[in-house]
């Protein structure tokens, strides 16, 4: 659901995250806790541990215990220019488990399973708060087993670790090789198992399933995350603009468009799409189910934006659900108001039998007597905070009006093509015909399908045509469960897919095929930067 949040400083992050929250909450909560971290190879394992021993190292020690490889090795394969954790908190067993970057005075020579309990204890003891991490547990239990004369069962030496990490207040990660270690999964305190999986069409998607974190309240049990650059990143909800007064004087960045493209705005996705949307094209940004209302400003609000910063018209109309002075708002942050009138126009059409209440649709009620202009500025109360996209949300109450704002249209030069809250096709091609005579540049069609579906519907061919042949951009806008999308298939030049994933929001392309992105979004001083990380 949308959710205030307290603002942060001098930069709020939403989309990714260095580290599970829940894990964090995990292991600052009840001292003492054991998690076991389980998967096939390759699903991420060993970069989530030195992640998480990364965050922990900061306030205390760390430790990095394998018998795989040396030390070098492993710090240049997963720590170098990825960890804050140097040579010495990584401990190769095999080689000599004395040599450690503490001052410990081991009472004995030989390490096996009999002694390890206390080689731990004399490690904690030279430590204020200490976090080992075993990678991987069932090899190092190999390893000091055939060291040992009569060795207890992996169970069993599992149950001592736990007790003692209880009792020492110690941090204890097992990384278990075995997909599903259920043996293991009944002593510990925390289970987390990593997947990843390939698509039909050979897109990676990764993702956590947090089982069991003693002590936590777990939101939700699938959490995507992401392997790019070599280290592991979770991907969180993303942080939706939310209505709020704009000043005019923000600051924002545009980006370029060439000859053949149009920038999308977004200066990550512009280099998956080879520098954006081609001119003269028909864009399907298809929505999936369980995305929150407003999350098709994601993608949408930097390529309006990008084109008003330059002068040049757009023409939206918005989905029926969305939030009232959205566009507006975001938008007169970092563009003049007279910009935002001179070239923005925005039409609200209401079709269907009922908003899915079970009323029928109508139009704006606050607006003046008399007044039918659907284009407008709408004056509104602002919203201290931003949103996070997650599903269920409701729409907010403003001036005692639930999903309402008190309305100002806009003086127009144009007649209005929405008449009785219904769209008119002919009348609309009208109307963006006087905006282009005013302006002589292409412009910007936004068109949400579930609100110009009469209009558009047996039009889509020549409004894809009549793109084409002006060299315009349309974004038509379609969700889940209607003929909708396989019509405005038949006419796009592209197909971009944007879908929930546990509680965050990943984007691919279908035409062109894209891998699937992460959607992550920074708000430094006025506007909400979107960025995208691949999912690998």
């Amino acid at each position: 659901m949308i959710s205030p949040r307290p603002a942060q400083s001098p930069a709020d992050h939403g989309g990714f995250a260095p580290f599970p929250r829940e894990v964090s909450r995990f292991f600052t909560g009840d001292v003492g806790q054991a998690l076991l971290v389980n998967g096939a190879p390759g699903t991420g394992k060993t970069l989530f541990t030195i992640r998480g021993l990364d965050m922990m190292n900061r306030d205390g020690d760390a430790l990095y215990v394998s018998t795989r490889v040396d030390q070098e090795t492993i710090h240049g394969m997963y720590f170098d220019d990825h960890s804050s954790l140097n040579t010495t908190a990584i401990l190769d067993l095999s080689q000599d488990p004395f040599d450690l970057p503490l001052d410990v005075d081991v009472p004995f020579e030989k390490l096996n399973l009999d002694s390890l309990i206390r080689w731990i204890q004399e490690i904690s003891a030279a430590t204020t708060q200490l976090t080992i991490a075993f990678d991987s547990w069932e090899l190092t239990y190999e390893y000091l087993s055939a060291r040992s004369d009569d060795p207890p069962s992996i169970e069993a030496v599992t149950n001592q670790l736990v007790v003692l990490a209880r009792e020492e207040n110690i941090r204890l990660i097992l990384v278990s090789e075995t997909a599903e270690p259920v043996s293991l999964e009944y002593v510990v305190d925390g289970v987390i198992t990593l997947n990843v999986e390939d698509d039909e069409r050979g897109r990676t998607r990764r993702y956590l399933q947090l089982k069991k974190l003693r002590g936590v309240r777990i939101g939700n049990r699938l959490q995507p995350f992401t392997l790019a650059d070599g280290r592991f990143q979770s991907i969180t909800p993303v942080r939706l603009p939310t209505v709020r007064t704009g000043t005019g004087d923000g600051s924002w960045e545009s980006l370029v468009n060439s000859k053949a493209k149009f920038s999308t705005g977004i200066r990550d996705l512009d280099r998956f799409l080879s520098d954006g949307y081609n001119r003269g094209s028909v864009v399907h940004l298809d929505f999936g189910a369980e995305l929150c209302r407003d999350a098709w400003s994601v993608l949408t609000l930097p390529t309006i934006r990008n084109f008003l910063s330059r002068k040049m018209g757009v023409a939206v109309v918005p989905p029926q659900k969305a939030s009232p002075g959205l566009l507006h708002n975001d938008l007169t942050t970092v563009l003049s108001q007279q910009t935002f009138d001179d070239y923005c126009h925005i039409f609200e059409a209401y079709v269907g039998p009922t908003d899915g209440g079970g009323q029928g649709a109508q139009p704006d009620t606050h607006a003046s007597a008399g007044e039918t202009t659907p284009t407008s500025t709408r004056a509104v109360t602002a919203t201290p905070a931003e949103a996070t996209c997650t599903q269920g949300e409701k729409p907010p109450s403003v001036d005692g009006v639930a999903g309402r704002e008190q309305s100002r249209p806009v003086g127009n030069k144009f007649e209005s093509p929405v008449k009785g809250g219904q769209l008119s096709y002919g009348a609309y091609i009208t109307y963006t015909e006087q905006v282009r005579n005013e302006t002589e540049d292409p412009l910007l069609h936004v068109i949400s399908m579930d609100a110009a579906q009469e209009a558009f519907e047996a039009r889509l061919g020549d409004f894809a045509n009549y793109v084409a042949l002006h060299n315009d951009l349309a974004l038509l806008l379609t969700n889940p469960g209607t003929e909708l999308r396989t019509w405005a298939d038949r006419v796009a030049d592209m197909h971009l897919r944007l879908e929930r994933f546990g509680d965050a929001t990943i984007l691919y392309g279908e035409n062109p095929l894209t891998p699937l992105l992460g959607i992550g979004t920074t708000r430094s001083e006025s506007i909400t930067k979107t960025t995208l990380t691949e999912m690998v």
